[in-house]
């Protein structure tokens, strides 16, 4: 398809940066406007890996999950068992492997909250947590500063 959502992204970089940018004349939001532009940016260079880094995440969250089953309230078990006994969304629906990495996040979270859950397993999941952090492909911080408080 064209134009790409990365290459109508980087269009919209190009107009922001070289005709709305120069007409702002505010300190603070040409700052903000600039956060933006850059924000913009990495979702136009994070966009191609975000599929293949929920399947990843996906899989190894399940993989996590499955090893903590037995450590956790019969109910929610039975919701990780029916999470993980689900198909596996298709590797190009973006949407699908997003709702799929939700629910499995909200199984961890829960799992998470119990008392009876291993140290092992707890220091796993955080494990798994700082990982997945480092391989975020959206990554993006934000260059901005609170606005200057102004006396009345």
């Amino acid at each position: 398809m064209r134009p790409s959502v990365e290459e109508q992204l980087a269009g919209t970089c190009r107009v922001l940066e070289g005709v709305v940018l120069p007409a702002v004349a505010d300190p603070y939001a040409r700052t903000l406007l600039a956060g933006l532009i850059g924000n913009l940016r990495m979702l136009g260079g994070a966009l191609p890996a975000i599929n293949g880094f929920l399947r990843n995440d996906n899989q190894a969250t399940a993989a996590l999950l499955e090893q903590m089953r037995a450590s956790v309230a019969p109910e929610l078990s039975e919701r990780i068992g029916a999470a993980l006994d689900a198909p596996a969304p298709d590797a190009a629906d973006r949407a699908a492997l997003d709702a799929h990495n939700g629910v499995l996040r909200e199984l961890l979270a829960h799992a998470l909250l119990g008392d009876a859950l291993p140290v092992e397993a707890r220091q796993a999941a955080l494990a798994h947590l700082t990982q997945r952090a480092a391989r975020s492909p959206m990554r993006y911080v934000s260059t901005t500063t609170p606005a200057p408080k102004t006396a009345n």
